[in-house]
């Protein structure tokens, strides 16, 4: 089937043309962050700096300068010290490649990605095709980053449309950083596609997930829940893996995001999980998608279907990885919506105790996103904000944590 495209170009929200003072406090302290702190961040430089994603979700939910710079102050003592011991100005042009995937060059990078970027006047963009999309092993097919050794979840995406969104040069150099920090061996997935091993075809993902909770090879394959799981399932179920990844056909990569949004949204707010609550992994599924939204209009057609089955990868590995918790738009559906419309459901995010949660107002935006693309089916997205609202209690889904990562 001919690709179409599904997405208009998002809203862009160009700092340096904005007056309001939120926009100034939200540039300012993106540059602070950037002047400041390492993208990367301990233990073991396995976390990420999410401030421009915090900050700039917050700004766009509304809110005001002292609640922009309160979320600044409560992320900073988490931040890595871009001064202090990492290595710096040593990656170019002719060797940025050699260093792909190694952690301790990510204040190296931004170095790079910043001198890149200003040797063409600020033209970003530009810097970002001839990175992104260039050789035969192109970066962007490993941009969801760290599905089996580190522990990147998709930020290298999230990061790049907080960059796209807000036109910020600093925000994409990071951005780019991250996707070499991250990069693995998952990129031959896309660079090479496995032998198709695969007993059925689909195009749904949510028919890829219904399998992989029938396939009994998965079957009590562990008892926590967590990104340890990882370890595992490449080291003794990758035939199993390649199989249900090759199962997935993606022909139509604007047109099957759209469906794919909608199992990302019920995802996050309904997975019952061994640990109840709201996975922080499975969250990831639908932030991921919202920057897959912002970002498909701008990636090169001939990319598009590459990026779609990495993210159907990456969906299919946070699943398992989670031991496959059962999902159902019903108990959504079922609701009254209990608000007046999202600019209610902003205030209410930004007036709980969690709003200084990096990924707190991410989640909220991300489900008026999948509204504004597929439409209000009957208040659904609306409703699943207000639900996670109520009943967020912080995030599960770590299992033995950040200890149990070799």
């Amino acid at each position: 089937m001919a690709n179409s495209t599904a997405f208009e170009k998002a809203t862009v929200y160009s700092l340096g043309e904005r007056e309001d003072d939120p926009a100034k406090t939200l540039a300012k302290l993106l540059k602070a962050n950037h002047e400041s702190n390492a993208v990367l961040r301990n233990p073991r430089l396995l976390f990420h700096n999410h401030v421009p994603h915090a900050l700039g979700s917050s700004y766009l939910l509304g809110a005001d300068s002292a609640k922009l710079e309160e979320i600044y102050a409560a992320e900073k003592p988490n931040l890595y010290d871009i001064t202090t011991d990492l290595v710096r100005h040593v990656i170019t042009s002719d060797n940025w490649r050699q260093f792909l995937g190694q952690k301790k060059y990510t204040a190296a990078y931004v170095d790079y990605f910043d001198a890149e970027i200003e040797k063409v006047n600020g033209d970003w963009k530009r810097v970002v095709a001839d990175h992104l999309y260039s050789g035969t092993q192109p970066l962007v097919n490993s941009f969801c980053g760290g599905l089996n050794r580190y522990l990147a979840v998709g930020h290298p995406f999230i990061h790049l449309a907080y960059g796209y969104e807000f036109e910020s040069k600093e925000v994409i150099a990071e951005a780019l950083s991250l996707g070499c920090t991250e990069y693995d061996q998952m990129h031959v997935y896309l660079d090479t596609p496995p032998p198709d091993t695969s007993t059925s075809k689909t195009r749904s993902i949510a028919d890829v997930l219904e399998n992989l909770r029938n396939d009994k090879r998965f079957a009590n394959y562990t008892e926590s829940l967590g990104f340890a799981n990882m370890f595992t399932l490449f080291g003794k179920f990758e035939p199993a893996l390649r199989e249900h990844f090759t199962s997935l056909i993606v022909d139509n990569a604007d047109e099957q995001l759209l469906d794919w949004l909608q199992t990302a949204a019920t995802l996050a707010t309904t997975a019952a999980t061994i640990e109840g609550g709201y996975d922080f992994y499975i969250a990831h599924i639908l932030t991921v998608g919202h920057a897959l939204r912002i970002l498909m209009p701008y990636v090169p057609e001939e990319h598009k279907a590459p990026v779609m089955k990495q993210f159907g990868l990456f969906i299919i590995l946070v699943y398992l990885m989670q031991l496959t918790p059962r999902y159902d738009s019903t108990s959504i559906r079922s609701l009254k919506a209990k608000s007046q419309g999202w600019k209610e459901i902003y205030q209410d995010a930004l007036a709980s105790q969690w709003f200084t949660d990096v990924h707190w107002s991410k989640v909220v935006r991300a489900l008026n996103m999948v509204e504004e693309v597929r439409g209000s089916e009957d208040e659904f997205y609306q409703k699943a904000a207000g639900k996670f609202i109520r009943e967020f209690d912080g995030w599960t889904g770590f299992g033995l944590g950040v200890d149990a990562i070799p």
